[in-house]
């Protein structure tokens, strides 16, 4: 379809009534140098003949987009009612949408026609009519960008001022939060306006501003380098004033999403727009520069430009009613715009424009959110990220009213309701730490949202504005957990979602501001346990002046964290001793396998399929140094993961549009409920999952995996292994690594090293075996195990572009061959060490004197493991089972894993049902005909927002046990000499753990 763009020409297709006249111009313009400029009388109107090219949506396409109409039309001057956009046969009207004048500059409509427009669109449809309001008299308007039909995601399309009545599902969708702020401009305040405003608020206000100036306007000596600099850029825009109007190059989101594909790269050329978060940004530096100089004719210059530019970004559309068609993540492009006209608002003031700003800042920044019922608030990472600061900003710059006062309160409210833990799948944070976006715990993201919220933390804090403990208390945890699961910096490569890059890392930044801003319960202005973990993960070279005030405070930084955390709403097990970490994690039918778009993770599918990483080498520690490296890297073999070996080509993902709930993207459900972790006394732990494949690729592939954690020992092991491909080996990876240098060696059974390159070996396991891998880490494999080595340069893909990777590594897994059936494996990894000390570890295996641990279970129902060492037996109960019998545990009614440790006359136990519960029984939509998962999007789950559910658990223990003290969820429902029953109550994945006393002599209850 044709874009009219009016550069040269009237089309021929383009007529208006005989009262007006139509022209082209070069006064105003939307890409290009000219529009089409029409004066208009009363009743006036245009008609385009033109084919329009609608076609309904067909059920099944591979894209969602949806047919619609777009235009940007110009306003010189604010009018009364609305154009009409009329579209049919000839005559005959098909359907209709109205576009509000009350505006002034340029404005946007993107409309789908068959959700959005009144009428029914007809596939012949060969007219459009333009009407003038009936309101209007003469006048003009200019009229630019016209495209009859384009595809659009049907996601995108934001309604505003001039469209209120567009895809207004889009208030409640999983974009909501960027697309919602029509619907966030009409809620009205919660609470009743105050009737004065204090001194002392009004203290509060200029302390939280002198805060807030703290953290954008650094002290800078202005130069004249500068001042050039910044003329270059002012005078790229082009902006001039002519003929009461401001010119200057269009400015644009990045994105073009209504741009038709196949002429997208031309119509940006043709544009000639800027970017609006160059824009953004510009207006940032002027203002740094402004308030920076005290030299007269700088502050002339740089006033003039800033002026200039906000001015033109106004007539652009970017202010108050107005979203540009879609404003979808535009927050990343327009978050310097609200610190930039804060530091300026005394000049906003004297030119006239503070309150039309104000109000711009209040609706790109969605600040109205902040009257949503807190029953219906949900946190988002994004906001956090890039508009938090603009809806605190928004505020900051009001006059000091009781108006003020209310808005900043319900700002307060709103962001601790947002902190607070948030039920079922909502973001942002949970109650184990893990942080949301994406429907999961997203590392990624949530380090952007650490960097924006803790700072506006800061601003508040120590004011009566402070959010509450609980939420404080829950940003806190979720903060600290990130330094867990992180060694130092980056975090493990599981947790990576799309990004399997393995450079992302955590911010020591966010540490420091949420130590400034106290602790939760707001007794203690330096939260000293969040101090020392920023100390920690600071490097030497990195000077920050809050660490010499708590040095002076006897605050030192903490010692490597060292322990085992749960994170069951990640499905995440952390263990760490000394400098090392190690992290197991898996997937179930409410959290996703893997992250994938269509130039992203295109090889991960196997990501999170059981994955064991460790995570110990380097300066500071990180990924590259223990193994990890993407050139080359085979996307079959994650650490710890069971797989079907499959060659690169058929790996990569078949990333589809499947609803109007997402894009193109892929994100994986399984059908099993049980995956997660459990830890006793914070120091050991363990992780077990029920893997099952998805059918788009693999359904037939499942197996059930556990690991045990004890102090430096993990005993892995596998049962169940099956699936139909009897075309690619079924695989356990024990580790896949980098070598810097082809000839750095590993071991095998053998004191001799192996530096051979390229080398591989594929050897039945008639007996026990070690070996030793290029990172420290020992493996000891029991007999009967089919094990193969390898040492090679690893042809791949990369994992966004599917361009050719090579790379030199070393590898080993076990082999269950093809097409397997009740496969299984064992094997135990010491970590942190030399030939000596895994030889001394197997051959210590050899006796049951000796052992440190023994398999007491391997079987579909259960794996459990006795450590012998900490005297603790742990056990993943894959299913109920009434007949356990081994150590002190007889039954259990649940599938769940649990961990006891004698000590004495004392049982030290911790358990746990991982099922999340979000919901019972199975989604028929999410199955076909045949009884086979289909792949649906997450977002268009109604139990994604669903409560866990409580569930009562029963565990039966040997002997008569009484509790050492009550506690909730817990109770004994019947003891006697040969048995005790104890209850818990199950709710959202979070381990029980508690102490049971001998009783010899109890009366039956």
């Amino acid at each position: 379809m044709p874009i009219y763009s009016f550069e040269d020409s009237i089309p021929a297709c383009f007529a208006s009534d005989e009262h007006s006249c139509l022209s082209i111009s070069d006064l105003h313009y939307k890409d290009g140098a000219c529009s089409l400029k029409w004066d208009f009388a009363e009743h006036s109107f245009i008609t385009v003949r033109q084919p329009i090219g609608y076609r309904p949506f067909q059920k099944g396409s591979i894209s969602q987009a949806r047919d619609s109409f777009a235009v940007w039309i110009y306003n010189p001057v604010p009018r009364a009612g609305c154009l009409s956009f009329e579209f049919g046969r000839g005559d005959q009207i098909d359907c209709r949408f109205e576009f509000s004048l009350e505006y002034q500059g340029w404005r946007t409509a993107w409309v789908a026609f068959e959700r959005d427009m009144q009428g029914m669109p007809h596939p012949d449809m060969d007219t459009l009519t333009i009407r003038t309001p009936k309101e209007a008299a003469c006048g003009t308007l200019f009229i630019d960008q016209l495209m009859l039909n384009t595809p659009i995601d049907p996601r995108f399309h934001t309604r505003d001022f001039q469209a209120p009545f567009v895809n207004k599902g889009a208030d409640i969708s999983a974009n909501a939060h960027w697309l919602a702020l029509y619907a966030f401009e009409q809620l009205k305040p919660l609470s009743e306006l105050p009737l004065s405003i204090t001194r002392e608020q009004a203290d509060v206000h200029m302390r939280m501003n002198r805060r807030f100036e703290e953290l954008f306007c650094p002290k800078r000596v202005v130069t004249q380098e500068d001042m050039d600099r910044l003329q270059r850029r002012f005078d790229d825009y082009g902006i001039v004033r002519r003929e009461n109007a401001i010119l200057g190059r269009p400015i644009e989101l990045p994105f073009f999403d209504h741009f038709p594909p196949s002429q997208k790269a031309e119509l940006k050329v043709m544009a000639n727009s800027e970017m609006l978060s160059e824009i953004s940004q510009f207006l940032m530096d002027t203002a740094v520069c402004f308030r920076n100089t005290e030299q007269e004719r700088l502050q002339v210059k740089l006033r003039a430009m800033f002026l200039d530019t906000l001015d033109h970004l106004d007539d652009q559309g970017w202010t108050y009613g107005s979203s540009q068609g879609t404003v979808h993540h535009f927050g990343y492009n327009f978050r310097d715009y609200y610190p930039a006209v804060f530091l300026m608002r005394d000049l906003l003031k004297e030119a006239g424009r503070l309150e039309r700003t104000q109000r711009t800042m209040r609706w790109y920044s969605g600040a109205g959110r902040i009257h949503t019922p807190l029953a219906d608030v949900e946190g988002n990472i994004d906001i956090f990220n890039t508009t938090l600061h603009g809806m605190l900003a928004s505020l900051l710059i009001m006059d000091d009213t009781p108006e003020k006062v209310r808005e900043l309160l319900a700002f307060r409210d709103w962001l601790s309701q947002s902190l607070s833990p948030a039920r079922g799948l909502r973001a942002a944070y949970k109650i184990d730490g893990s942080a949301y976006h994406h429907v999961n715990h997203y590392p990624a993201y949530a380090v952007g949202g650490f960097q924006g919220v803790t700072p506006m933390m800061y601003v508040i804090s120590g004011t009566p504005y402070r959010v509450h403990e609980e939420a404080h208390g829950a940003l806190r945890k979720a903060l600290l957990a990130m330094r867990l699961y992180s060694n130092k910096r980056e975090w493990l490569l599981s947790l990576a979602a799309r990004h399997p890059t393995g450079k992302w890392a955590l911010d020591p930044e966010p540490f420091i501001y949420l130590a400034q801003s106290g602790t939760p319960d707001g007794t203690k202005e330096v939260d000293q346990e969040v101090a020392a973990a920023a100390m920690r993960l600071l490097e030497p070279c990195e000077h920050i002046e809050a660490v010499d005030r708590w040095l002076s405070m006897g605050i030192a930084p903490e010692p490597d964290p060292s322990g085992h955390w749960t994170m069951n709403y990640a499905a995440l097990a952390i263990h760490r001793r000394g400098s090392w970490l190690a992290g197991m994690r898996g997937h179930s039918r409410y959290l996703w396998a893997n992250e994938t778009y269509v130039n992203a993770n295109l090889y991960g599918r196997y990501i999170s399929h059981g994955h064991l990483q460790i995570l110990s080498h380097g300066e500071p520690i990180n990924n590259e140094d223990s193994g990890y490296r993407q050139e080359g890297w085979d996307w079959n073999r994650w650490p710890g993961t069971t797989t079907v070996h499959k060659p690169i080509e058929a790996l990569r993902s078949d990333v589809r549009n499947v609803d109007t709930f997402s894009g193109f993207e892929e994100m994986l459900l399984s059908d099993e409920t049980f995956a997660g972790g459990l830890h006793l006394e914070g120091r050991n732990g363990m992780f077990a999952m029920k893997l099952h494949e998805h059918p788009k690729y693999e359904g037939s592939h499942r197996a059930r995996k556990s690991a045990f954690f004890f102090d430096d020992r993990i005993i892995c092991l596998g049962t169940d292994i099956e699936n139909d491909n009897d075309v690619c080996p079924t695989e356990t990876t024990l580790f896949q690594a980098h070598l810097p240098d082809p000839g750095d060696p590993i071991w095998v059974n053998g004191a001799a090293p192996i530096s051979e390159f390229p080398y591989k070996e594929q050897v039945q396991l008639n007996s026990a075996a070690w070996m030793l891998d290029n990172k420290g880490n020992g493996y000891y494999l029991p007999a009967g195990q089919a094990l193969a080595v390898s040492r090679t340069t690893q042809h791949s893909k990369h994992q966004a572009t599917g361009a050719d990777t090579q790379g030199n590594f070393t590898a080993a897994w076990l082999e269950h061959g093809m097409a397997p059936k009740e496969g299984r494996y064992e094997y135990a990894i010491l970590v942190g060490a030399d030939c000596e000390a895994i030889e001394a570890f197997s051959l210590q295996m050899q006796s049951p004197e000796t052992a440190a641990y023994r398999v007491l279970r391997q079987d579909r129902s259960a794996h459990i493991v006795q450590d012998t060492r900490s005297q603790t037996i742990a056990y993943a109960l894959f299913e109920a089972d009434d007949a356990i019998h081994t150590g002190h545990l007889s039954a259990v009614d649940t599938p769940s894993m649990v961990m006891i440790r004698e000590e004495g006359d004392r049982l030290i136990v911790s358990a746990v049902d991982p099922d999340l519960r979000l919901y019972e029984g199975l989604e028929e939509d999410q199955y076909d005909e045949h009884g086979l998962q289909k792949e649906v999007s997450v977002y268009s789950r109604q139990w994604v927002h669903a409560e866990s559910m409580t569930h009562t658990m029963r565990m039966r223990l040997k002997g008569q046990w009484a509790a050492q003290k009550d506690m909730p969820g817990f109770r004994i429902v019947r003891c006697d000499i040969a048995s005790t029953v104890v209850e818990l109550a199950c709710k959202e994945a979070i381990p029980h753990e508690f102490v049971l006393l001998r009783a010899p002599r109890i009366a039956e209850v």
